[in-house]
């Protein structure tokens, strides 16, 4: 038990719990700040929001190739930033600036993998990877590599809260499936975009194989590895989670379906 406790302390120091607790506090103060204003002022903050999420994540990539961090360069297509989040930070800003482009449909089903994956997705990063995993226990909130990653991931996670909170999108329980298909597409496109980059890496004389969105194995990820080592083929191991996922997503809808239903007792009240 002692020792359980101590690993816990150690995992979860200081720096982690601010950088957990931080981006929640500022997605409950934007709504505050800007619930009243205009939607053009509203779509310019988190244009914001998206360019620092997008710079956070590119820059990096940038840096590491330049310096060629790890042999970087010669295994540059097995370490480009196409892991689930940091392809975020490119279709969050696609989907939103085509939301009034969109037919119903799509709107409802893009907006819907961006709430119930894209956020939760980067919450759970946030929460099972902490500082101290790569940078030791030490390590403080200045840190370049803590800067970069607990930004890109908390902006990603806030992000499609303030699209319903502010009033760009209203979830629905029907969304949560179109969401899970949609997923289930993209993932399809990742293990194609995996194996093409695999081979392109092993003519550049390269090690290792692309893994984005870990469809070829779930080694390495506590939680996607208990579904690998169940069933260890690439891809289809994933389309298990996928479903399993579905009753989480309904926390995330609970506080929507909430206010619809406490809405609907008013209304009827009134008449």
């Amino acid at each position: 038990m002692f020792n359980i406790l101590t690993l816990i302390i150690d995992k979860y120091n200081l720096v982690h719990i601010l950088t957990v607790l931080f981006f929640p506090l500022l997605a409950v103060a934007s709504y505050f700040i800007f619930r009243k204003k205009s939607e053009k002022s509203k779509t310019i903050y988190l244009w914001i929001l998206m360019l620092i999420a997008f710079l956070a994540t590119w820059i990096t990539f940038f840096t590491s190739y330049i310096q060629d961090y790890n042999d970087q360069r010669i295994n540059v297509w097995t370490r480009l930033p196409l892991h689930m989040c940091s392809i975020n930070v490119i279709l969050y800003p696609l989907f939103f600036g085509l939301r009034k482009k969109m037919r119903p449909l799509f709107f409802s089903t893009l907006f819907a993998y961006m709430y119930f994956f894209g956020s939760a997705g980067a919450l759970l990063a946030m929460v099972v990877t902490s500082p101290s995993d790569c940078l030791g226990p030490t390590i403080t909130l200045l840190n370049y590599n803590v800067f970069t990653y607990w930004l890109k991931h908390g902006l990603i996670f806030i992000l499609p809260i303030l699209f319903v909170v502010l009033g760009f999108y209203r979830p629905k329980l029907i969304d949560i499936i179109k969401a899970c298909v949609f997923l289930i597409v993209l993932l399809c496109i990742m293990e194609l975009v995996n194996l093409l980059f695999t081979w392109f890496n092993d003519l550049k004389g390269g090690t290792g194989i692309c893994n984005y969105f870990y469809t070829r194995t779930g080694v390495g990820t506590a939680v996607l590895e208990q579904f690998y080592n169940f069933l260890p083929y690439e891809l289809i191991y994933m389309f298990p989670l996928a479903i399993i996922a579905i009753p989480m997503f309904f926390i995330y809808y609970l506080p929507i379906g909430i206010i619809d239903f406490v809405k609907k007792k008013r209304n009827k009240k009134t008449y």
